[in-house]
Order: structure tokens, then sequence, then C-alpha cells
């Protein structure tokens, strides 16, 4: 019993191994019988879809867009220059008011500055007093010397003629001895009168520079005076006032602030090689060797607008000005400043509608150079390592390589490396086999788009 049932096992594991493999053998037949056959493709060759624009020679004006904060073309300090109170203080004299030229902002009080001033015209009284004195003492001596110079010589003969007399003895020796008296006193009044007038030029030059020495006190009181008056030296708006009506102020304290409303001036920061592509490329065009500010700016000959975006509808813009660029380099980030101005900046603006230029706005500046004419402008994207894809007459992939005159926003500018008329690929290839067959389509709306950016001329509503 035991050995049947051993028997009937064995007969089961073999099932287990063999019914396994008779299936798939048979499963595998039934496949194989039931198979499609692979279909077979054909051997004609792959066309690529892509975009094409007809390339052009234009006329390219350089521009560079940048972006900066106003700043105030002229700044003013209203610093003392004299001390006292503040007896007068001008009505708008509050941060944020306009202030005319010429107009008067505050008083000093002149009390001790006008005292100063009576004092130094009454010494200058007293020396033209003085010097008329003078004046009529040196006529006085003038004549009493004439005349005592008349008696000298009477003396002289007479003490002549009184000598002659001792001699032949017709006098005695004591009225010789007086007449000489005589003359010698006549003589010592002579020299005195003499002396006294020629001390008179050097008292009259002594006083004379007393009086000049008056004079500029006098002016420098005067000046005081004037010192007083503090006015604003130009078109001005306040952007600080230190300082109270009564109040006493020092010397060398600044007492306002305000900046200038007739110009605005706005730096912006320029790559170099943007800056670059603005200037001229005539080389005969040369500067000198001491060229001033004006003949370089219009050997540059660079055009700036200055604009402020609200929203997508609004854009307010002002006409500018290149005025100069920095002394030198940025040497933290190697830029170029370029200064644009914006003359009268708060002339156009309407209430609700339109903004002044005020300090510190930030806004957008766009500079343009002279136009290019016979360049080659297509899109930067169309660029690919220095080469482009052009599709030929046969609607065959050709890969070329260019060099790039300049890059312009999202444009590239080429002065040669194209014929007038040859079709751009502007879709990208991956990959993209030299000679490959392709279905062109033009875009004309790229290339409607790249005339308008190369002239400048681009789209958008703007109030002006």
């Amino acid at each position: 019993m035991n050995n049947s049932k051993k028997e009937m096992m064995k007969i089961i594991k073999k099932l287990l191994i063999i019914i396994p493999v008779i299936c798939g053998i048979a499963l595998f037949l039934v496949m194989k019988k039931n198979k499609n056959l692979p279909n077979r493709s054909d051997n004609r060759e792959r066309v690529q879809a892509v975009r094409v624009i007809p390339i052009e020679k234009m006329v390219v004006v350089p521009r560079v867009v940048s972006y900066g904060y106003v700043q105030a073309d002229r700044t003013w300090q209203a610093i003392s220059e004299v001390s006292g109170k503040v007896v007068f203080m001008n009505e708008n004299l509050k941060k944020g008011h306009f202030i005319k030229k010429g107009e008067l902002l505050l008083q000093i009080d002149t009390t001790s500055y006008g005292l100063a001033r009576s004092r130094g015209v009454a010494d200058l009284m007293n020396v033209d007093a003085q010097l008329k004195e003078l004046e009529q003492s040196q006529k006085n001596t003038q004549r009493l010397l004439k005349i005592e110079k008349q008696s000298l010589a009477s003396a002289g003969q007479e003490l002549k003629r009184k000598r002659e007399l001792f001699k032949n003895g017709y006098i005695s020796a004591s009225d010789l001895e007086k007449e000489e008296r005589t003359f010698l006193a006549h003589q010592a009044s002579v020299n005195n009168l003499q002396n006294n007038l020629d001390l008179i030029p050097s008292k009259k030059k002594a006083l004379q520079a007393k009086k000049k020495s008056g004079e500029s006190a006098v002016s420098q009181q005067q000046l005081d005076v004037a010192k007083t008056q503090i006015r604003a030296p130009f078109n001005c708006r306040l952007s600080a006032v230190n300082v109270e009506l009564y109040q006493f102020t020092g010397a060398g304290i600044i007492l306002a602030e305000a900046i200038s409303v007739d110009r605005a001036e706005i730096p912006v920061a320029l790559i170099p090689k943007s800056f670059f592509t603005l200037l001229p490329r005539d080389h005969q065009n040369r500067i000198g060797q001491t060229p001033d500010a004006e003949t370089i700016r219009q050997a540059i000959g660079i055009k700036a607008k200055v604009r402020l975006p609200m929203d997508e509808q609004n854009t307010f813009e002002w006409d500018a000005q290149f005025s100069r660029t920095s002394e030198s380099m940025d040497l933290k980030t190697g830029a170029i400043t370029a200064f644009i101005t914006v003359d009268k900046p708060y002339e156009n603006a309407i209430l609700g509608r339109r903004p002044p230029l005020v300090i510190n706005m930030y806004v957008e500046v766009s500079l343009s150079g002279k136009p290019l004419p016979n360049r080659f402008v297509i899109p930067r994207s169309a660029i690919h390592d220095k080469k482009v894809y052009i599709a030929n007459s046969e609607n065959r992939l050709e890969i070329r390589p260019v060099n790039v005159e300049f890059f312009m926003m999202d444009m590239a500018v080429l002065s040669q490396g194209f014929k007038p008329g040859e079709l751009l690929v502007l879709s990208d290839l991956v990959p993209a086999v030299q000679g490959m067959l392709l279905k062109s389509t033009r875009d004309a709306q790229v290339l409607v788009s790249l005339k308008q950016h190369a002239r400048g001329r681009i789209g958008g509503d703007k109030i002006k």
C-alpha cells in the first residue's frame, strides 16, 4: 500500500513539470500562428517645418536702455555768514515750497552791523578833516616860508653892510653881533618851516593809508549788512529748513537747503560694451587733444529719452539730452556712468494726469546713437553658438558662421555675412543637420517688428 502511494506521488510530480512545458509550447505555437508582420517604412526623407524671414539691409539706430534715480542738477545750502537773531522769515520757507530766484528768505538783525558801519563812517570823516587840515597847514607853511626867506635875504644884506661898517670902524662889535643873531634867527625859522613842509607828504600818506583802511572796514561792514539778507540764487524747491523766527544763529550754520527746478539729472550705469555701441563709427571724427564737454557731446551725438512706466497703458516721457560721462569707471562694477539731463522737469506736469520729474524718481533712460546704414538685423535667438541657420534655394539647411557687430536688446546687428533675400531660419532645430530638408513658413510679423525696433519706432500708447 505504501509502495503504491509512493508511485502515485512520483507520477504527480512528473505531471507538475510536464504540464507547464506543454502549455508554454502550445501558447508559443498559437502566438506564432496569429502574429502580424511588421509594416515596412518608406524610404522617404523627413521634412522639418520651420519659420523663416527674408534677410534685408536696413538702417539701425543703436540703442541702450538703462535705469536710474532722478537727482537735482544743482543744490544750494543757505549758510549764514554772520551771526545774529533772525528777525524775518519768508512765509513760504517750508520744505517742499517753490521759491523764485532773488526772493528774500531770511533777514538777520542788522543793529550791531549798522552801528559798526556808523562808527566806521565817522572815522572816515575824521580822517578827511585831518587831511583838509594838513592841506591848509601846508599852504600856511609855504606862505610863512616865503616871507621868512625874504626876511632872511634882507637880514643877510644888512649883516653884510654892518660887517663893512665894522671893518671901517664905524660901528661897535656888539652891534655886529646883534645883527648876526638876527640873521641866524631868520635862518633857523626858515629851516624849521622847511622841515615842517618836508614832513607834510609823509603825514599825508599816513592819513591816506588810514583812510583806505577805514574805507575797507566800512565796505566790510556794508558787506556784513548785506549778508544779513539771504536770497534764493535760482528758481528752487526747498528740501530742508533748519531755522525758526527770532532764533539766534551763528556764522557757518546751514539754515535751509534747496534744489534747482530748472533742470534734473539722471546718472545711469552702462556696460562699456553697450556704451561703445552708441558711439559713431567714423574714425575721422576726432575731438582734439584738449576738448571741452560740449565738443565731446556734439561728437558723440547721443540722444536720450526719459520714461516713467506707470502701467501697461500709460508711460510718461520727457525729452532729455546726454550731458557727459564720469571721469572714471566704477571700481566695483566696471560700469561707465552717463549723466542725462532734463530741462524744466516741472513744466508739463498736469494734476491727476502727468507727474513732474521729481527727485529720487526711478525712471527708464533710453539712449540712441547715430543711425547706421546697410546693416542686417536678425533676432538674437537666431544665433546658435556664433552660427545661423539658412534655408537655401533648395529648401535645405545651411549652417553658416557669422560675426556679430553688436547685440541690441533682443536683436543682433551684422554688417556682413548675408546676401539680401536669403531666408533666415527662426526655429530651433534639434538636431540641426547640414543639408536637412525644410518646409519654410514666412513669419511676416517678426520682420515688421525687427524693422520697427531697428529704427527705434516701437509701438505703444504713450502720453506725451
